[in-house]
């Protein structure tokens, strides 16, 4: 396949880009509102008071702050201000606004002279101040922001209602449930291995049957319809045809595929017969049967052991769990005889509610009720038909197939195996030369072989009942839960909705403006006051001054006080909405003010990710506001909008098993594609 990047309408919307064109200007309702507020008697003059003092060489940061503070408390549209305890508390913009400017030197773009001059700077800022690169820069990085917090909220919002039904506890959660049936992992791991491929784990309903023995011999000696000729000879001698012996092996038992096969009643009748041919094979036949297998498990006189449990789990039996309505429940007892406690139990997790009770009358009914206990337990593992047993066995235990030989040499780090039927590991610290004794410690370490851990020495994580603890999900509802998006996941207008004036910012400043025009000569003390602080000769005066714009605009707030109130109510929600995209832009660790201009590279990388943004059609989300933010009047504009469809058209061409041949080629030039294929 061609090496590509790149489709037209990509490549269009990147060269506007670079030419920092095909995006929206700075929105002019908002300019127009931002200019009127700035230039009403009162603001116009404490701005004239901001840049004064700004500019003279007694200026101290403590003292810029307290000037752009002023009325904070009380009313602070009436000093430009970021409002303070009681009207509200936003950290995040303080931390961003009133930083040590006059003594800053890390290039922030930032110029702090006001609240109105703060959503100004902040709006052409998430627009990139016109620079594209700046814009992708920022952009980009928020969007992975949003993605990986959504992620937290979403996770968080489903966690305990997707898995609190099913949660018994964390061992089991992140062990596939394996650890619900076993308290003693390492030992029921050995067991596992040594049992070879001893059961199709694709066939549990057969686990512990003759049925399900009889058909993994066959199907691991490559054997149709028949088995082994010892076994073979048993099961004739006991009165099995070979008809009978084809129907256990290929499982010819009537079910909606097979509507002609024997009755399970059928099907039972030649397993009992079955089971006693079995316990007839031992010596050779019984040694090759087990060679088929795979199985190694020590002390297995004849071919019926492989159908006991305390016999094929000689480590682990005692440990073995099978799961109840109330927790997992001991399989066997303190005496090693089986829990006669679980067949009501396991019988209520198995099709019939007899289902240990039919077996009993195959098998030995302990034997039968502790096998149909293991199966039910191994049914809780998630995904287990479509393993094995010997990958089930190195998933809970590790894996090395090398056991130690003193004659042998080994390489640095090799892991070996000593000792039987429970073996030891060791890791080779260096070249072992042939002849090494496993327990010279210049050579040999022992190790582990990093097979399934469990929760052990975690008590508070092993103490929950829920899969994630409440003060969790509190936090990420209190803390990150915090958008407009479903769940409270944020959304790009969540961020980014200034650029666009989403949330009506003009409205608002439109109506402070009106609000303090129609104050009239009641703001002309205040205005005095600002005009005053440009003839301040040094620190200390304006120091006063600012103090007794403070003492005003109190009296102000006594004198007018319904004004006032809608004057705080407008500045409140502006603040509101300022502080969280403020909030979220410094978690995305994005200082809009640090942006670096002329960066082309974040503009490739616009580019090349708009086909997923495209993708992103919540509401609030990417495509909706890359399509607003987009000059659809230029051509760059139309092909950023052209990217996202196209993107959502690859997308539903591809699950159709269709695809686009839209992708440019960016390797050296070739001969054109035919518009017509030539039919031969």
């Amino acid at each position: 396949m061609m090496p590509s990047i790149l489709s037209p309408l990509q490549l269009t919307a990147a060269v506007a880009l670079l030419q920092n064109q095909g995006l929206k200007p700075f929105p002019a309702a908002l300019a127009t509102a931002i200019q009127s507020f700035n230039t009403t008697t009162v603001i116009g003059n404490f701005l004239a008071a901001v840049s004064f003092y700004k500019a003279q060489s007694f200026a101290t940061e403590s003292t810029l702050t307290s000037l752009l503070s002023i009325g904070a408390t009380v009313c602070p549209a009436l000093g430009n201000s970021i409002p303070e305890d009681p009207i509200g508390s936003y950290p995040y913009l303080d931390s961003e606004y009133l930083i040590n400017y006059l003594d800053a030197a890390d290039g922030s773009t930032i110029d702090p002279s006001g609240f109105s001059n703060l959503i100004e700077q902040t709006c052409a800022a998430y627009l990139g101040n016109g620079d594209a690169g700046q814009f992708g820069q920022g952009f980009v990085a928020v969007q992975g922001y949003i993605a990986s917090t959504n992620q937290y909220i979403n996770s968080s919002v489903n966690v305990n209602q997707y898995l609190g039904p099913l949660f018994t506890n964390m061992d089991d959660l992140v062990t596939a449930n394996i650890a619900s049936m076993t308290t003693d992992l390492p030992n029921f791991g050995v067991d596992l291995a040594n049992q070879g491929n001893l059961w199709n784990m694709d066939k549990l309903d057969l686990y512990g049957t003759p049925a399900g023995l009889l058909q993994q011999i066959s199907a691991l000696a490559g054997i149709r319809g028949r088995t082994v000729p010892d076994l073979q000879n048993a099961l004739i001698s006991m009165g099995l045809s070979a008809t009978n012996i084809s129907d256990l092996v290929n499982d010819n038992r009537v079910g909606l595929n097979n509507p002609t096969g024997l009755t399970q009643n059928e099907f039972d009748k030649l397993q009992l017969l079955a089971y006693s041919a079995i316990t007839m094979i031992s010596g050779d036949a019984l040694t090759q049967i087990l060679n088929i297998l795979g199985v190694t498990t020590p002390n297995i006189d004849s071919l019926d052991d492989l159908l006991n449990p305390v016999i094929m789990f000689p480590l682990s039996y005692a440990s073995l769990h099978t799961p109840s309505p109330n927790g997992a429940v001991p399989i066997f007892n303190s005496t090693g005889a089986v829990n006669s406690n679980i067949v009501p139990i396991v019988n209520s997790y198995l099709p019939t509610a007899s289902g240990c009770d039919e077996l009993g009358k195959i098998i030995p009914p302990a034997q039968a009720a502790a096998n149909k206990a293991i199966q039910v337990a191994f049914q809780q593992i998630n995904n287990i038909p479509n393993t094995t047993l010997p990958r089930l066995a190195d998933a809970v235990l590790g894996n090395v197939d090398s056991p130690w030989t003193i004659t042998q040499p080994y390489l640095a780090n090799a892991v070996v195996a000593n000792g039987d039927p429970v073996p030891s590991y060791y890791r080779a610290i260096d070249d072992v030369p042939a002849g090494t004794d496993i327990n010279n410690t210049a050579y040999w370490t022992p190790t582990t072989l990093g097979g399934l851990s469990t929760m052990a020495n975690l008590p508070l994580i092993q103490a929950q009942t829920a899969p994630v603890d409440s003060s969790v999900t509190d936090y990420v509802t209190t803390t990150m839960a915090t958008g407009t998006g479903p769940n409270g996941t944020v959304t790009t207008y969540d961020v980014l909705g200034l650029a666009l004036d989403a949330d009506d910012f003009a409205i608002r400043l439109t109506d402070v403006a009106d609000v303090i025009d129609g104050l009239g000569t009641g703001l002309d003390d205040l205005s005095q006051i600002y005009i005053n602080m440009l003839s301040s000769a040094n620190d200390a005066a304006m120091i006063t001054l600012i103090a007794n714009a403070n003492a005003e605009i109190t009296s102000i707030s006594a004198v007018h006080p319904a004004q006032v109130i809608t004057l705080n109510t407008d500045w409140v929600y502006m603040a509101n909405l300022m502080n969280l995209s403020a909030k979220y832009t410094t978690e995305a660790g994005i200082d809009y003010f640090l942006l670096q201009p002329g960066d082309k590279n974040s503009v490739y990388s616009f580019v090349q990710n708009l086909p997923n943004y495209g993708l992103l059609t919540a509401n609030g989300d990417a495509a909706e506001f890359l399509e607003n933010i987009a000059d659809t009047t230029t051509l760059g504009g139309q092909a950023i909008v052209g990217v996202m469809r196209e993107g959502r058209n690859n997308a539903r061409l591809s699950t159709a098993g269709l695809y686009n041949t839209n992708q440019i080629p960016s390797n050296p030039e070739i001969a054109p594609i035919p518009v017509i294929d030539p039919v031969t």
